[in-house]
Parts: C-alpha cells; sequence; structure tokens
C-alpha cells in the first residue's frame, strides 16, 4: 500500500483518497530505490492549442440532407426519424435540414420524391420512410435519394418486427446511409459504457445507447465500481470493497482477477485480459486468461504502469511513469517493443485506440496547466490533435467504432461526443461520470 501516494496522481478519474480512506498517504514518500512522479509539466514540450476549423470552408462543407417524418406512422414515425436525424447531427458530416423548411407535398409523393421542391430548399440527399403498424408489429420502407442522381432511390431497404426495435431499424438505415453516401459504414447503434457517481465514495457501472438512450445499471451496486470496458461475457470492471479491489464482469457472481493489491483497469485483446496490479508491491501491466488464471505479468519497471488499452492487430497502448510524468507508450501483446509515443505536455493519460487499421490514431487526456483536456495523436505523422481548450477537465476519451466520433467525460456535467477535431461537441448523458469506453 505503500506505493498508493504515486499511484494515484496517474488516475485521477479513476479513485479519490476519500473514496478509499487514503488521505493522510498523498503526502508520502515514495518506496526506496522507486521513481516518484514528477509533478510538473514544464520538463516536456507543451501540448498544442487548439485550431479553430472553418466549417464553412470548401473541404469542410457539410452534406445538406432532409430527413421529413415517416409517413402513416404518427407519433412512432416522427421518432423514427428523429433517430436518423439525430445519428447525422453527431457524426458531424451532414447539415440536417429544418423540417419547417420543406416545401414538398409529402403525401402527394409518398415515398418518391420531385426533384425541385428538394433542391430549392437546399437539400442533396432525401430520407423518406412509411411506416405501418398492426397492433405492436411494425412494417418500415426506407429509402434514401440522391438530388443530383434522379428520382431513383440510390439506398432502399425495408424493415419488419415490433415496436420496440424501430430505434434499432432507424441506426442501421442511418448506418447504411454512411456506406453509400461515403463507402464506409456508421457507427450507430453500438453502445457506451462508464462509471457514474451515485453516492459518497460510490460509483456504478452503466451501459447505453451511443446516442445516451436505455441507460441502464450493470454492476450489482455492492462496493465501488470503476474502469469498465467490453469484453467477452459483457461489461468487464473493477470492484474495490473492504477486501480489496478485484476484477470482474456483468455476468460473474464472483471476482475473475484477484490478488494482492489493487487489480484494475482491465481490457480484453488477443483473448486475454490485460490489467495493472500492485499485486507484487509497484503498479505493473499483466495478462491473464479470462477466467483469471494465467496471470502472466509485462512490465517490470520501479515507474507507475497503468491503463493497458486494446488496439489494432493486438497492440497495447498504455500508462508509465518510466520517464518522470505520466506519458503513453505502446507494447505488443507479450509485453516486448515497448515504445514511448508522446513527447508533448508532462502528464498525459486513459489513451484509446481508434481500431482502423488504416487509421493509426490515439487518443488520451493531457493536463494543460491545471486543467484535462483530449487530444489525439496520429502515429503515422506525430500529429497532436487538440480538442477541448477551456472547457473545464476533461477526461477518459473513446473512439466510436468507425474512428468518426470522439466520446469523453467532462466536468461540464456529462458525456460529450465530438468530432476527432473536437468539434461539433454535443452532450449525450448527464451527470458525475468517468471513464467512458466504446464498443467495437
Amino acid at each position: 500500500m505503500t506505493h498508493l501516494p504515486r499511484l494515484l496522481p496517474l488516475l485521477p478519474s479513476l479513485l479519490c483518497a476519500a473514496s478509499i480512506g487514503l488521505s493522510s498517504l498523498w503526502g508520502a514518500a515514495p518506496a526506496a530505490g522507486q521513481v516518484p512522479i514528477v509533478p510538473s509539466d514544464a520538463e516536456e514540450p507543451p501540448l498544442p492549442t487548439r485550431v479553430v476549423i472553418d466549417v464553412t470552408s470548401p473541404e469542410r462543407a457539410l452534406y445538406r440532407i432532409a430527413v421529413p417524418n415517416l409517413l402513416d406512422g404518427g407519433q412512432l414515425g416522427a421518432q423514427g426519424a428523429e433517430v436518423i436525424r439525430n445519428d447525422l447531427r453527431l457524426v458531424s458530416l451532414f447539415q440536417v435540414l429544418d423540417s419547417r423548411s420543406f416545401i414538398a407535398d409529402m403525401e402527394k409523393e409518398g415515398l418518391s420524391i420531385t426533384k425541385t421542391p428538394w433542391s430549392t430548399v437546399g437539400a442533396q440527399g432525401v430520407v423518406k420512410g412509411k411506416l405501418t403498424r398492426s397492433g405492436n408489429s411494425i412494417v418500415v420502407e426506407m429509402r434514401l435519394f440522391e438530388i443530383a442522381r434522379g428520382q431513383t432511390p440510390v439506398l432502399s431497404k425495408r424493415y419488419r418486427g415490433n415496436a420496440s426495435q424501430l430505434r434499432r431499424f432507424m441506426h442501421d438505415f442511418a448506418n447504411q446511409i454512411m456506406k453509400t453516401l461515403t463507402g464506409k459504414a456508421g457507427a450507430f447503434g453500438s453502445r457506451i459504457v462508464f462509471a457514474r457517481r451515485v453516492g459518497p465514495g460510490r460509483k456504478d457501472i452503466y451501459v447505453a445507447d451511443f446516442d445516451g438512450y436505455k441507460q441502464g445499471r450493470v454492476s450489482s451496486g455492492k462496493g465501488t465500481s470503476m474502469l469498465p470496458s467490453f469484453g467477452p461475457g459483457g461489461v468487464w470492471f473493477s470492484v474495490l470493497n473492504d477486501r480489496g479491489m478485484c476484477i470482474t464482469h456483468s455476468k460473474a457472481e464472483k471476482p475473475i482477477i484477484q490478488g494482492g493489491g489493487l487489480n484494475m483497469g482491465v481490457t480484453i485483446c488477443n483473448g486475454r485480459a490485460y490489467f495493472s496490479s500492485t499485486r507484487d508491491g509497484n503498479s505493473e501491466i499483466y495478462s491473464a486468461r479470462l477466467d483469471g488464471t494465467d496471470v502472466k505479468r509485462l512490465t517490470d519497471h520501479p515507474g507507475i504502469d497503468v491503463s493497458p488499452a486494446c488496439g489494432p492487430g493486438g497492440k497495447l497502448a498504455f500508462v508509465s511513469s518510466r520517464h518522470g510524468g505520466p506519458q503513453i507508450f505502446t507494447m505488443n501483446g507479450d509485453g516486448s517493443n515497448i515504445k514511448r509515443i508522446t513527447y508533448k505536455g508532462g502528464h498525459n493519460q486513459t489513451p484509446a485506440w481508434c481500431h482502423d487499421p488504416q487509421n493509426p490514431m490515439i487518443a488520451f487526456s493531457g493536463r494543460d496547466g491545471g486543467a484535462y483536456d483530449i487530444f489525439t495523436l496520429n502515429l503515422k505523422t506525430g500529429e497532436y490533435t487538440r480538442l477541448t481548450q477551456g472547457q473545464g477537465n476533461n477526461q477518459d476519451p473513446a473512439f466510436s467504432p468507425d474512428c468518426r466520433m470522439v466520446a469523453f467525460a467532462s466536468s461540464r456535467g456529462g458525456i460529450f461526443i465530438s468530432n476527432p477535431e473536437g468539434l461539433n461537441q454535443t452532450k449525450i448523458i448527464n451527470g458525475s461520470v468517468s471513464t467512458v469506453r466504446w464498443s467495437r
């Protein structure tokens, strides 16, 4: 336990002194022969300031799309259309036109379009739909038109199911719109997981649709649950109680990974669980089988090693104080080929990968003066991009599965989503939250 004063500064969004009764240890000296965390950010080159991008410039022009309410659907048809509108707004590639501007005769057009009324209001694309309901069963016909390509739909799809599936149908059609227009499907309908403070010293784990809909608790409510991630068995997370800190998942009734000290920050990669643990005194990175057996130590250094994150091809990112203040490093799944990748800022943490092998990006939170902000690093070019600035504390970023969106926790009061340049920041979940992770 003597190593915790050095571990906690690395993990401001994970633990607090009050929650584990360690406030008296903050000023304790590091153990003999171990490297203390450097508190100053001044030794490294500064992190970049945010560049304001003109979204009206030609290369940033948004695709103008109209999404009227689904025909014959009443309130349900309006709800379905709003799901698609919200998806397209959040991805930051579209300008969703105000339905009050539409001049087309919807009933006369039906599932077709007349080009002139839509081009007059500036639409480049039009989404049409019709919902037929019988009891709790629905049939939904969806169409996408591109004005420049005439009056024949470029995408058509039919869905059949019950009314509770409407949101899923609409997310799927929005994904198909993305694929039709960009060549790559979207991440609409994916899920996020996060920790939420529910009382003094209490946290629980919640999951929600990526747009904040359908939130639900997955932890037991016993102990302090934190540091979630998706994996086989549901959601994996750490639980702190009076017996220590172990790792479990939402379908387990007992600890999966335990041992002396703190076991936390799990990520599932290469069919194994990767986590940090103080079982050998210092905090190091370990891996284990998914049943908790075959525990292997991967790092061995006097500095603190925490926060493993799984990347494309099974590569890992993690945070280490081995060069002074916490920085982001990468390594292979067996612990070999350790490389430092962040060289700006003196306090960088909570890495998250873009899982597109063609887009080698890592998002992380970095401290700039007294506040934390969100940054991305292109591993191919070495270019840093700042997403937040002067907007409170922003931490724990996560890329969407298609890497078009970044979610993060903010002291502004919840979880926000933006594009990878920090534009179009939109709050999707309210509350005191931390450790956002996105399903793949």
